[in-house]
């Protein structure tokens, strides 16, 4: 998973559903069952507020968390 600033963008102009697709599939991706991933539309708005105030450094220890990639590098 390469992510930057630009993806998170592109992230946050999703949908709710199409949000909610993501999450599951990075739950997935993650070794969780995606039908045991529950996402509402609250959950939705609450997700959408904390990545749109992220930082640089939340965003890394994010994707650490999930074993992703950031701008390339292993995070």
């Amino acid at each position: 998973m390469d992510f930057d600033r630009n993806s998170l963008s592109k992230l946050l102009k999703l949908s709710d559903d199409e949000l909610i697709l993501v999450i599951q599939e990075i739950a997935k991706e993650a070794g969780v069952e995606p039908q045991k991933v529950k996402v509402g539309r609250a959950d939705i708005a609450k997700i959408r507020a904390v990545l749109s105030i992220a930082s640089d450094d939340d965003i890394a220890r994010l994707l650490e968390q999930f074993g992703g990639m950031n701008n390339g590098r292993k995070s």
